[in-house]
């Protein structure tokens, strides 16, 4: 069985978030010691739209698929949670199916325990909504991005959204080709054909189970076209 993580440990990776490293510190600590460490099994639910019980995750070793149900009932894959994301969904039934793409370790901080929480750091409802509208700000994004942007550029963008705001050169991304087919809505041999083209061109490289990203500001220049 894995080791479960310290307070110092868990620290440590939610501050490659940016929305967690803006926290006061006082924020920080009260999370790391009132959220609960749960275990994931790759395919495992870590919960599923309509569920009741909301409050804040955080991905501390692994990822989580999220996904979304269409109107015949097919499940669609919508986005992947690295290791670092933090998420969170309050006043109402939860909308995506999340579950784990690999054997993932999360935090889980519910709702119950925010309010607690927020008795003597009452800033938390302001930070918690913070991370609620940027949540709503990546999904617009990545809608218009969907319906706007030709394939390759598409390809691109989601490259980006996957490796988040904080990436660097040489980051990767753990997504496969057929993933990422069907985080952009294109088919398999589509989307293999636009990332052998920027591995040529040396903003990516291939690796296998995911993607490592070389140069971000072309990256971001494609997708902007």
């Amino acid at each position: 069985m894995p080791e479960m993580p310290t307070k110092a440990g868990i620290l440590a990776v939610l501050e490659q978030n940016s929305w967690f490293a803006a926290l006061p510190a006082a924020l920080k600590s009260a999370l790391a010691e009132k959220g609960r460490a749960v275990e994931v099994a790759r395919g495992q639910w870590v919960y599923g739209a309509g569920d009741e019980i909301t409050g804040l995750y955080a991905v501390l070793r692994g990822s989580v698929d999220m996904m979304v149900s269409t109107i015949a009932g097919n499940d669609v894959l919508i986005d992947i949670a690295p290791a670092g994301r933090v998420f969170s969904q309050a006043l109402g039934p939860r909308i995506v199916t999340a579950l784990a793409n690999e054997d993932s370790l999360l935090l889980f901080v519910p709702d119950h325990v925010l309010r607690e929480i927020g008795r003597t750091l009452p800033d938390i409802a302001r930070h918690v909504t913070a991370l609620l509208y940027s949540q709503l700000a990546g999904a617009a994004a990545l809608s218009v991005n969907m319906i706007h942007l030709p394939p390759r550029a598409r390809v691109a963008a989601r490259l980006l959204f996957l490796a988040g705001n904080d990436a660097r050169n040489g980051c990767v991304v753990g997504v496969t080709q057929s993933q990422l087919a069907e985080l952009t809505g294109l088919s398999r041999k589509t989307v293999n054909g636009h990332l052998a083209h920027l591995a040529k061109k040396k903003l990516i490289a291939l690796l296998y189970g995911g993607m490592q990203l070389n140069d971000l500001r072309a990256l971001r220049d494609l997708a902007a076209a």
